[in-house]
């Protein structure tokens, strides 16, 4: 079996829950030992370092890099308003990168390419046109709803009416390429659920982002609540304002000894470290397991996306207590794995019981350790994949 994995952006490093995502699918294709070459589009906000992969890695699997310009000019902008094309999946259509798609189909044959995102789409027409592979769509998110999200978040009327555009365009976009593979994987069935209603023809299976599995090892007697995620991206920089400037303080008058810690990319700058406050930015977390076993509780007062936050699961398989909103749990099947609160003082008033209840932090935290090992392991995700596979070369 050969497969070509294309991604929008490098794995490595992995600086947010997307790499992550990437990673822990390809863990699983190579647990299936067959013959893999990666194809990653880079981009200046990501771009590609062959030092970054790790050396065992390269040794598996042959890893090849084609650089686009992403960059958003107006005119380009102002042009897809007029064409009802979705401005953002043109960004990752380069000419050059269809050339080089082209001329390594044609030298050889693969039995499926897997596309990485919706982001990668822009390139089917040039596979169907050089190749005879399935095509399998990883899809991250059902990424209109976000925009959509973003939209009604929104209070000025421009920049609303904008993002609303975005995500009317975004959501034809998104149909067509669901139309137009052979398989899709989602990540969570909540989001399977969401492209059906769509009225997508295509085969959907939830295949959940596989983790590694690990004892739980957790300090559960510190006074600390923590938040981890990418700041360029809109639902975690929302998530971050509400949390530093609404809820971090109620919480605080509560138990004054009550610390913030805060950490992803481009984290640096967003909020600095403030002693006074007990806010502590740690930018970009090096090892970002010790930074979540060390921090106390998980607070995510998230307000819009899709799909399964890959942050979360990775917590979730530490053992960390995590309180979070409707839209932050979607995708995990056993909601008591987590906390929800509907609203702000729910998410103040089960943050605060957890802090002053190491007990109760640490039964929270195994519901959720027991939760990952019994649903997302990469053997188990692993043999789903291979069922699939099989059946579509049989």
């Amino acid at each position: 079996m050969r497969i070509l994995y294309l991604t929008h952006k490098p794995i490595f490093p992995v600086v947010d829950g997307g790499c992550k995502a990437m990673l822990q699918f390809l863990k699983c294709l190579l647990h299936l030992n067959p013959e893999i070459e990666h194809l990653c589009l880079s981009t200046h906000k990501h771009p590609f370092s062959s030092e970054s992969y790790p050396e065992e890695l390269k040794k598996k699997l042959n890893i090849e890099n084609i650089s686009i310009d992403t960059t958003v000019k107006t005119g380009q902008v102002l042009r897809h308003l007029l064409s009802r094309k979705s401005y953002n999946l043109s960004r990752f259509d380069s000419k050059e990168a269809h050339t080089y798609l082209a001329n390594k189909l044609n030298s050889k044959k693969y039995d499926f390419i897997v596309l990485e995102s919706l982001y990668c789409t822009t390139y089917i027409s040039t596979i169907r046109e050089s190749s005879n592979a399935r095509i399998i769509l990883r899809s991250h998110n059902v990424e209109f709803k976000l925009w959509e999200q973003l939209s009604q978040n929104t209070r000025g009327y421009l920049k609303k009416s904008y993002l609303k555009r975005l995500a009317t365009d975004l959501k034809q976009a998104e149909i067509q390429a669901y139309s137009a593979v052979d398989q899709l994987f989602s990540i969570s069935e909540s989001d399977k659920k969401a492209i059906e209603k769509l009225g997508v023809k295509t085969s959907i299976t939830t295949i959940p982002v596989a983790m590694d599995l690990q004892p739980r090892n957790v300090n559960d007697s510190n006074s600390r609540v923590c938040f981890i995620g990418s700041m360029n991206w809109q639902p975690n920089l929302e998530a971050v304002n509400i949390l530093v400037n609404e809820l971090f303080p109620r919480i605080k008058e509560n138990l004054p000894s009550t610390e913030l810690h805060l950490a992803g990319s481009y984290m640096n700058g967003q909020y600095p470290t403030n002693l006074e406050i007990n806010l502590i930015n740690h930018d970009f977390a090096e090892d970002m397991q010790a930074f979540l076993r060390e921090n106390g509780v998980m607070l995510l007062p998230i307000r819009s996306g899709s799909g399964v936050r890959v942050k979360i699961l990775e917590a979730l398989s530490l053992g960390i207590p995590i309180v979070t909103t409707p839209i932050g749990a979607l995708g995990i099947t056993d909601q008591s794995a987590l906390i929800i609160g509907e609203t702000d003082e729910e998410l103040i008033q089960k943050t605060l019981e957890l802090l002053h209840s190491p007990e109760k932090r640490k039964a929270q935290g195994l519901a959720a350790w027991n939760y990952i090992h019994s649903n997302y392991g990469i053997e188990q995700i692993s043999t789903q994949i291979a069922q699939l596979l099989n059946g579509e070369q049989a």
